[in-house]
């Protein structure tokens, strides 16, 4: 009985580790934001380790372009990334696939409080993340429901905080965490990304297919990790919240008001991301492509 019983133990673990102890090393890349709290929460507890994942590195972004820009490079292999990005990438050659949802939403516009409506935009100055971000989107998409044109002032989202502090701007396109940021100093958010793209798909985990290829175990844990990862943050906000903020270097308070504008989970919802391929390829970015393609079927 005490044979069957170690036997049964040591095929757990060996189940639990995926047997990457020895294999490919695991290069992790998040955006510097609280869309990739699964993953900063997992290197807090060390559950990478307890999930039998070996990484290697594990990187800040300042943002999901620039960390596009490293996959394409080949310096990492694993992102936490939004999924816009993850689409334009994957339509540009670089060879990944989603495993798996982070979370919804995520992406807001926010102004100064004199600002009551999108229509007083119309022709002004808003500031805006380049064309291959999902605030980019949201923007392009507000520009058509309600019929309005911005004069864009492409910039990174640190330097949107700056732009609105200054009254260069008086609205901004911008994600989450920094757009509560922005709450924090006074302004207001005038439109979620839900509001003109219901059940948006906000950022995902993205692994370069040669990995996939070696390691299909270990990315199946990371795949069961994340999942305990977001019961954890919808169940436990306030922890959540506390444990990402000293890896964003920003007020706890703040973080917890941002992770609310967010709906974490790790449900791939197919159509929705295929409501992002399409509107890409409408507005010029990407060829039309069948989301099955990008998604992996976890073989």
């Amino acid at each position: 009985m005490k044979k069957i019983l170690i036997v049964s133990l040591l095929i757990a673990l060996l189940l639990l580790s995926g047997c990457n102890k020895q294999g490919t090393s695991l290069n992790f890349a998040v955006e510097m934001n609280d869309h990739a709290a699964a993953a900063y929460i997992a290197k807090y507890n060390g559950d990478f380790v307890k999930y039998g994942i070996k990484v290697s590195s594990f990187n800040q972004y300042a943002t999901g372009m620039a960390l596009s820009a490293a996959l394409t490079r080949g310096d990492i292999n694993v992102g936490y990334v939004c999924v816009v990005p993850a689409i334009l990438a994957y339509a540009r050659g670089v060879p990944i696939k989603i495993v798996t949802l982070t979370h919804k939403y995520g992406y807001e516009l926010v102004t100064a409080k004199s600002i009551n409506s999108v229509k007083e935009l119309d022709g002004k100055l808003v500031a805006c993340p380049g064309e291959g971000s999902s605030a980019n989107l949201i923007m392009k998409i507000t520009e058509e429901k309600f019929n309005v044109k911005f004069n864009i002032l492409r910039t990174k989202p640190l330097m949107e905080i700056s732009a609105m502090e200054k009254g260069s701007v008086k609205a901004a396109f911008i994600p989450e965490h920094y757009a509560s940021i922005l709450v924090s100093k006074g302004f207001k958010i005038l439109l979620k990304s839900q509001d003109v793209v219901p059940d948006m798909p906000g950022s995902c985990i993205v692994v370069k297919d040669d990995l996939l290829n070696k390691e299909p175990e270990a990315i199946k844990n990371l795949i069961r990790l994340t999942k305990k990862e977001t019961k954890f943050i919808n169940e436990n906000r306030e922890d959540a919240a506390k444990i990402v903020a000293k890896y964003l270097n920003c007020s706890p308070d703040i973080i917890e008001y941002s992770m609310s504008n967010l709906k974490y989970t790790d449900k791939i919802e197919e159509e929705r991301i295929q409501y992002l391929i399409d509107k890409l390829a409408e507005l010029g970015y990407v060829r039309k492509f069948n989301a099955k393609d990008i998604l992996w079927n976890g073989k």
